[in-house]
């Protein structure tokens, strides 16, 4: 059996990610720092498959124990889902009314949380079969395709653009030893974060990232949508 490992399985895109490769006969490994009705339905759903932990990625000792946890548990993982993400009320705001030092936190999470996830886990990435890791990016982290609309957003967009560049980093570091970083925008969805008025459901969003890695054949590009849809950087 396969294992997978999801940062932010107690958000709408993490918690259809989870059920996505649950369906696939995966064991899952869910980290959130919160627990919610819904992992709970899923966890009792896939019993036996499915592992949820309170686990804070902003926070390294944190992310240790968790890790210490889940090599009791197996000794590999083939996949790592770093979806955990936040977009605070503050991001809203145009420059005059805007807190910069409260984008530490967007940091913390967004960009730095990732990199922690992996620290951790990597002698257990090491030891998996597929050896993949899928960051969940957006296109706001996109200097050629950034919506011109934004005239806020510095801290979730500043966050996801330094999460594309340790994605590269990191890349040119695991090479050698068959780790494949991928960076996905999954799409304006139906989400806390993105809004009712989002066009996408976080399960299609879902079932197509899980889709293009679940098989022998890789994508060619690095950075792409949640369709396969290559994304300029």
């Amino acid at each position: 059996m396969k294992n997978a490992l999801v940062t932010g399985a107690g958000g709408g895109l993490g918690r259809n990610i989870c059920a996505e490769y649950l369906r696939r006969g995966y064991r899952v490994f869910g980290w959130d720092y919160k627990r919610s009705a819904a992992t709970d339905e899923l966890e009792e759903k896939y019993d036996g498959s499915l592992f949820l932990s309170a686990v804070d990625v902003g926070n390294y000792p944190s992310v240790e124990q968790a890790a210490a946890e889940l090599s009791a548990c197996t000794n590999s993982l083939d996949v790592i889902v770093n979806a955990a993400g936040i977009l605070p009320p503050n991001s809203a705001m145009q420059l005059p009314d805007f807190d910069i030092d409260a984008s530490l936190a967007v940091y913390n999470i967004n960009s730095l949380g990732p990199l922690r996830v992996i620290k951790a886990l990597l002698p257990l990435l090491k030891q998996g079969e597929d050896k993949l890791v899928i960051q969940i990016s957006s296109e706001a982290g996109s200097m050629s395709s950034h919506m011109p609309h934004y005239v806020h957003r510095y801290d979730y967009c500043m966050s996801k653009a330094a999460l594309n560049i340790q994605s590269i980093i990191l890349q040119r570091y695991l090479k050698d030893d068959g780790i494949r970083v991928y960076l996905i925008h999954p799409g304006w969805m139906k989400t806390s974060m993105g809004g009712e008025q989002a066009t996408l459901e976080p399960s299609v969003s879902a079932a197509c990232i899980v889709g293009l890695f679940d098989g022998s054949n890789r994508p060619c590009d690095m950075y792409m949508d949640y369709d396969g849809t290559p994304r300029g950087w």
